[in-house]
């Protein structure tokens, strides 16, 4: 099944500049797997060496809060995925 998952800026660069990409998957975490299979470069970004989403990475069904521990949280046909890089500085 397909789903968009919609990049904000910071993370676009690890996908060719693209704000939305099409990607494959039932639950959240089979879906940010096909995003990386897509875009390897990615993987370091969301998830850490132990294969737990890291906490910088906000994401979202359809605007609305999905939790990192919910990985298996099940996606539906025209859901939207929406990552966000949380930005914290000083």
């Amino acid at each position: 099944m397909s789903i968009k998952v919609h990049l904000y800026s910071s993370l676009r660069k690890y996908a060719d500049n693209r704000e939305i990409i099409e990607v494959d998957g039932t639950t959240v975490r089979e879906c940010l797997e096909d995003l990386i299979r897509q875009f390897p470069s990615i993987s370091p970004v969301l998830f850490d060496e132990a294969g737990k989403p890291r906490e910088k990475v906000f994401v979202s069904i359809n605007l609305e809060s999905a939790y990192r521990e919910k990985m298996t949280t099940p996606i539906k046909e025209n859901d939207d995925l929406y990552l966000i890089l949380i930005v914290a500085g000083g």
